[in-house]
């Protein structure tokens, strides 16, 4: 195995369980848990950026209920739905039935036949919830189901089958409760996974923590970064590849895998060429590794902008944060 396919697999397999991904997951877990135990169904909505690791937690959700047969029949405690762009109403219970493993039927375009089938399929494979990812697509522009007609489907699957719910998707999600005061009612606050602040000395720790625990993985494989730069620098280097979002900090890592031909240090290049294969935050605001040194206002500006293609304002409550604001609002770019 070539040195450089095998960072690349253990870079796929390192999981950084960070405080707010831990935070998220075990809040998830006591909602499957109190339902085993027999309590109440109950409904949660989990929101964040792209690639901040919603998935991973679902992911990690189903692993912890495996499937299983008993007397010949499928049990199935916890289902994964993606929900893909372009859905129909009948895809919705369609897609349910394809999770749980079951043959599509003849009359597939029959909504009301879709529906009894998913129900008698959920009581017959004992599941107790179901993980919707992706569910933020119901309320894209030009969306094939409108809000309200989605929030009710889910507020039926909801009373009928008795199964806890779990929706993630970005944070215009929270669209589809706006429209149903009822169904919402059925749910707590949304879970909130968002990226690490660079204003926040807490979270700036919690953020280098992340990307060490990746340098450390390439020290491993003889392959140490010494990009000709201190810690503080380096770090601010990499908040700019990532804004604060772990998930992307891996895909710069995975990217910088394939610079390692070799059992060699990695340098300010090989860095370089990394960050120019990624999609950049905030749509490339800032050019990682072409400066010696980011100001604090600069990586803040960048985690406003990037906040703001997901309609999130990021709260001023500190002076950098104002200043990074009326960057934002006038669209300086960092120089």
């Amino acid at each position: 195995m070539s040195l450089q396919l095998d960072l690349r697999r253990a870079l796929d397999v390192t999981i950084v369980p960070h405080p707010a991904f831990v935070t998220q997951a075990e809040r998830l877990t006591q909602l499957l848990q109190d339902h085993q135990d027999g309590l109440a169904p109950g409904v949660e909505v989990m929101i964040g950026p792209s690639r901040i690791g919603k998935s991973e937690i679902l992911q990690r959700l189903v692993s912890q209920y495996p499937e299983r047969r008993e007397n010949g029949r499928l049990i199935k405690p916890v289902l994964f739905v993606s929900i893909p762009p372009g859905t129909a109403p009948k895809d919705l219970p369609l897609s349910v039935i394809q999770a749980l493993g079951v043959p599509v039927p003849r009359e597939r375009s029959r909504a009301g036949v879709l529906a009894e089938m998913m129900l008698q399929k959920l009581e017959l494979a004992q599941t107790m919830a179901i993980l919707f990812d992706e569910t933020s697509h119901l309320v894209d522009v030009g969306s094939r189901i409108q809000p309200t007609h989605a929030s009710d489907w889910f507020k039926a699957l909801f009373d009928k089958a008795r199964v806890s719910i779990v929706m993630a998707g970005v944070p215009r999600l929270t669209r589809l409760f706006d429209s149903n005061p009822q169904f919402r009612g059925r749910s707590p606050r949304p879970l909130e996974l968002m990226p690490y602040r660079w204003d926040r000395a807490d979270e700036r720790k919690i953020f280098a923590g992340c990307a060490q625990a990746f340098l450390r993985v390439f020290e491993s494989h003889a392959c140490p970064v010494h990009a000709g730069m201190n810690t503080d620098a380096l770090m601010r280097q990499l908040y700019a590849v990532s804004a604060g979002n772990i998930g992307l900090l891996a895909n710069f890592f995975k990217a910088l895998a394939r610079e390692a031909r070799v059992p060699a240090p990695l340098d300010l290049q090989a860095l370089l060429r990394a960050s120019q294969r990624i999609h950049l935050p905030a749509n490339g605001l800032l050019k990682p590794f072409t400066q010696s040194h980011i100001p604090d206002d600069f990586l803040l500006q960048l985690l406003a902008t990037e906040l703001a293609i997901y309609d999130i304002t990021l709260p001023i409550d500190s002076p950098i944060a104002a200043l990074a604001a009326h960057r934002h609002a006038f669209s300086v770019v960092p120089t």
